[in-house]
């Protein structure tokens, strides 16, 4: 490490702050942390255990409104406040409108998506179309995939766009995001599938798997790209550095 390194780690361990590489590792230990957590809930989602009373009220990717619903509601919260800070800290060092506006809409819209997992707006969304379309073996609940899912593609087209142009294709954060909205791709097609196949467990476990993996890709890569720029300002007490 050069001196200007030093001197760089030396100012921020005298502000009582964490060094970049003790940054990264409760980042790791986060983002390890809820891959074991959906791994547990998986595995009890394809065992007898889930038909548990308590433990399907809680753990059941199937029902909503249970800890599953509400653990994947906040991870899109956590998301969306990371985002709206990343805007405000690209603001406020001067950066161009359209460097910092792309993260506020990319908060707003997982804000959306975390009201949504609680609310089942989608859902109600396919009620309405229902009333208009219907298609021999789609039941109305599945309706929404009609609609919102050509609208999520496109918003996820623009996203991976605006990321690949202002923070870079060849970034951590971008490749973390493509391989979230690769997995986010496969959601609609599984519950398109999800009444013809007679709603395997199998199939509903993959798909809230491949829902919750991609949102703990991006918000590894909005923590990188946070971490990266000197704006994840972790106390001391937090870990060692």
């Amino acid at each position: 490490m050069d001196a200007q390194s030093d001197l760089r780690l030396g100012e921020v361990r005298r502000a009582g702050h964490l060094s970049r590489d003790a940054v990264s590792r409760i980042i790791w230990s986060l983002v390890i942390g809820l891959y074991v957590v959906q791994a547990v809930i998986a595995i009890v989602n394809l065992t007898p255990i889930v038909d548990h009373l308590t433990l399907g009220q809680i753990l059941d990717v199937n029902r909503e409104g249970t800890a599953f619903v509400w653990l994947t509601s906040m991870m899109l919260w956590t998301i969306a406040l990371l985002a709206v800070y990343a805007a405000a800290s690209m603001r406020s060092i001067g950066s161009t409108r359209g460097a910092w506006l792309g993260w506020l809409v990319i908060g707003a819209g997982f804000a959306v998506l975390s009201v949504d997992e609680t609310a089942q707006l989608h859902e109600r969304v396919g009620d309405k179309v229902s009333e208009f379309i219907t298609i021999p073996g789609l039941p109305d609940l599945y309706a929404w995939v009609l609609v919102v899912a050509p609208i999520a593609l496109i918003g996820a087209f623009w996203m991976l766009k605006w990321l690949g142009s202002t923070v870079g294709l060849g970034s951590t954060t971008t490749r973390l995001a493509i391989a979230a909205v690769g997995l986010w791709v496969l959601v609609p097609v599984l519950e398109a599938f999800d009444p013809t196949l007679g709603a395997p467990r199998l199939l509903i476990v993959a798909e809230e798997t491949c829902e919750t993996v991609g949102i703990t890709l991006f918000l590894t890569g909005v923590l990188v790209f946070l971490r990266d720029r000197g704006w994840l300002r972790l106390p001391s007490g937090l870990g060692g550095t």
